[in-house]
């Protein structure tokens, strides 16, 4: 864990409200795809086994990080991306939808019993609650998609408010979905702390709102900052070293 010292921000300053990041912070994300990505490996080998199955996946993979979803939000996100697989398919001679829907089918299903909280996660934040800190969860994407996720981790059970900014009239780094969650939960910016794995949407985000504090999660264990981003106020590896650099409880 490292503080960045010239933010100027000490353990002292009373904190009423913590908000987090959902993917790669509270879940492990990329785990939960790898996991759909194997699962609909098997499943293509059951039934086209001739296929390049990795090329598919790659293929899909690109597809999904260049647009995954219709951004003019008249398909629907999940047929959406049952094309991205058609398309892949495609590649390969293959021309069928249905079977690209199965694909995503068990995409979807797989992801969406992979994302259970991080270790430590659940334990961490209820006892932030018992010392009568607010927690709230501010994530971007699809508000189809993340309400998913969200169920799936049965996230309001454990925190106070949820924002997506797929519902927002502005997403991360926008400082105006900052505020409001600071408004839901009745804390001013200057009393809240944002933590989250991105630079430019987490980080950036909480410097906009003017919280009075940033944590980044360095989940990829990169060495340095890159260039021109966000200086964040602490950094730590695993989202379960928060309250060392915090005074949570």
């Amino acid at each position: 864990m490292e503080l960045n010292e010239d933010e100027g921000t000490g353990p002292e300053t009373c904190i009423k409200a913590v908000f987090f990041d959902l993917d790669d912070t509270l879940v492990l994300t990329h785990a939960a795809d790898r996991a759909a990505h194997m699962a609909v490996t098997e499943f293509l080998s059951k039934h086209h086994s001739f296929l390049d199955r990795q090329v598919i996946i790659d293929t899909f993979v690109k597809g999904f990080i260049t647009q995954p979803w219709d951004p003019n939000n008249q398909i629907d996100v999940t047929e959406w991306r049952a094309q991205i697989w058609c398309r892949a398919l495609e590649a390969q001679g293959v021309n069928d939808i249905q079977f690209a829907r199965e694909m995503q089918h068990c995409f979807d299903t797989t992801r969406m019993t992979s994302f259970q909280w991080s270790p430590g996660v659940e334990a961490m934040v209820r006892k932030i609650l018992l010392n009568r800190i607010k927690v709230g969860i501010i994530t971007n994407g699809h508000p189809n998609v993340q309400r998913a996720k969200l169920l799936a981790c049965r996230a309001d059970d454990l925190f106070n408010t949820i924002l997506v900014g797929g519902e927002e009239l502005h997403e991360k780094p926008h400082k105006s979905i900052f505020l409001k969650a600071c408004e839901l939960v009745g804390c001013k910016p200057e009393q809240a702390v944002m933590v989250g794995d991105n630079l430019k949407t987490d980080i950036q985000g909480g410097k906009n709102a003017g919280f009075l504090a940033t944590v980044w999660v360095n989940v990829h264990g990169l060495n340095d900052l890159p260039l021109g981003a966000a200086k964040p106020t602490y950094t730590i590896r695993n989202i379960c070293e928060l309250p060392e650099v915090l005074p949570l409880y």
